[in-house]
């Protein structure tokens, strides 16, 4: 009689430890973010450069450089989407990076009791995301420049997962590239229209 007691402790033992150490899942492989499908901008220039001015404090609470798509490098390939050159002039084009941060924030959590049965949400993500295009003669003189920027936010809950975390930073990367990328197009027409077609 013993025997199948211990069987059973045994049994529901391994139950418990292989419930412990159930992997998580594996991490989301979210796609690239491209710009391909807004078309080209194209530009009277032979040379385009992109210049990364902002430099992350690789501190608290900014994350950006934890990111497996920072909105720098995601700003880079909006550059090399949707600037195209003609070579019908000599003139430049300069697409510079000011603002590329992420931020993670502390939510204070319900106090007391109530919080116990409340699912707070305890983080808050901010991504900044600033541009601005030059267009230089060959001297290095500009002739004329556009900007757009963009901010974004959102909050996750504390029952919420990795994945639901990446999913969240992912969107928010997303949504302020788009808002810049139609920013900019108006604004590159705006302001240089003698230099893009």
């Amino acid at each position: 009689m013993r025997f199948p007691k211990t069987a059973a402790l045994a049994v529901a033992f391994l139950t418990a430890l292989a419930a412990c150490t159930t992997p998580p899942p594996p991490r989301l492989n979210l796609p690239e973010i491209g710009f391909a499908q807004s078309g080209p901008l194209i530009f009277a220039a032979g040379s385009v450069e992109t210049v990364n001015e902002f430099r992350s404090s690789f501190a608290s609470p900014y994350i950006e450089h934890m990111l497996p798509q920072p909105p720098a490098r995601v700003a880079e390939r909006w550059a090399r989407d949707r600037v195209q050159l003609d070579n019908s002039q000599p003139n430049s084009v300069r697409v510079v990076i000011k603002d590329a941060s992420v931020i993670e924030q502390d939510i204070a959590k319900t106090p007391g009791l109530r919080g116990q049965f409340t699912n707070d949400q305890v983080s808050r993500f901010e991504v900044s995301l600033g541009l601005v295009v030059e267009v230089r003669d060959a001297r290095g003189f500009k002739l004329g420049e556009a900007s757009a920027s963009a901010k974004r936010s959102g909050t996750l809950a504390e029952k919420a997962t990795l994945n639901d975390r990446d999913m969240l930073i992912y969107n928010l990367i997303k949504d302020a590239s788009a808002d810049v990328d139609r920013g900019l197009d108006q604004s590159i027409r705006q302001y240089l229209p003698l230099y893009v077609r």
